[in-house]
């Protein structure tokens, strides 16, 4: 199994050169999938003892059909929590670069993109899909306050940690990351749908988890939470699979918008409407925004194409309401 796995591992394995740093990254391509899954990685328990980062949840998803990256956190083998080195945003930075990279080779939009992780890469999964824009984060065990989280571990992995991601060990390091942290986790607003996972006895959802999700309900942001009696960080690993198996199957499946096609037509617009997975019941409605001022309005129907008499240099921005048996579930407002 474990040679299984290493074969696997380097048939897949690919590095990006990103502005700041090299990212190992392995990449399955599923050409009839309108969807992009990234899932991002927590510790593995030896870090102080120099094993290097490992690629999670590969066999949870083998059997999903979907666009799959898999993204290593390490910096010279010290893990980064997808954040950067000197007190930086580098890593997140060069993560959000090689995924933008990906969607635009597989011509799939912001709001078909998972991202997904437990515990650092449930963090991770927050800070890049909310940074991204992601159309859907799948966050299980995250962390908030990643300093203090960190200030609980040996020595020797605090010492390798806040010196690379901070740049110093000394007794501040612990508030800079909590800062930094909470600077990109508690926005005020998303257009992502977020799913947490976590596990009632663990006392990250208690010290972590708690504080993030009140903090969305105070400014009235949605969110799904999967929460398990259960105790012990140690055990989101047997009751997370489940969940992520599930709430993916989900995600792919349902009746969602794409990104409009918008095409000059001589002196009118094409815009073409795309739709994953419509049903019988299932129309949209388009919204085009003038530069000066007015809205030209198509109301709800089920052509994918239509022709719109106003030049496109005329044209600001367009917006696709999408609706589902009568009741409006997504829209997507672009920028021309």
């Amino acid at each position: 199994m474990i040679n299984d796995t290493k074969r696997e591992i380097k048939r897949h394995e690919h590095q990006f050169a990103g502005k700041h740093h090299e990212i190992d990254y392995l990449e399955y391509e599923e050409k009839k999938s309108s969807h992009l899954i990234v899932v991002l990685s927590g510790f593995n328990g030896k870090e102080a003892q120099g094993t290097p980062a490992r690629y999670n949840y590969m066999r949870t998803l083998q059997d999903i059909k979907i666009n799959k990256l898999f993204i290593k956190d390490e910096v010279d083998e010290v893990p980064v929590y997808y954040m950067g080195t000197e007190g930086t945003y580098s890593y997140m930075e060069d993560v959000c670069a090689l995924i933008e990279q990906k969607l635009s080779d597989m011509n799939i939009s912001k709001e078909q993109l998972i991202i997904a992780g437990s515990s650092k890469g449930g963090t991770g999964a927050l800070l890049i899909g909310l940074e991204i824009g992601a159309g859907h984060i799948i966050s299980a065990a995250n962390q908030l306050n990643v300093g203090t989280y960190l200030s609980t571990m040996n020595a020797k992995l605090q010492d390798m940690m806040f010196t690379k991601m901070i740049g110093h060990n000394e007794p501040a390091a612990k508030d800079i990351a909590d800062s930094r942290f909470r600077e990109k986790l508690l926005v005020d607003d998303t257009n992502s749908r977020i799913y947490f996972h976590g596990g009632n006895q663990d006392t990250h959802y208690r010290q972590h988890m708690v504080p993030l999700l009140r903090h969305l309900d105070d400014r009235g942001i949605l969110y799904e939470l999967d929460l398990r009696g259960y105790v012990g960080h140690d055990n989101v690993k047997y009751y997370f699979p489940e969940y992520f198996i599930r709430k993916v199957r989900e995600i792919i499946s349902s009746t969602s918008l794409e990104r409009p096609r918008i095409e000059a037509k001589r002196d009118a617009t094409e815009i073409e409407v795309k739709v994953n997975n419509p049903t019988e019941h299932t129309d949209w409605a388009i919204y085009v925004y003038r530069k000066d001022g007015k809205i030209t309005k198509i109301m709800y129907n089920k052509d994918h194409i239509h022709t719109v008499p106003l030049a496109y240099d005329a044209i600001k921005s367009v917006k696709v309401f999408l609706r589902v048996n009568g009741e409006k579930k997504r829209t997507i407002n672009y920028s021309v």
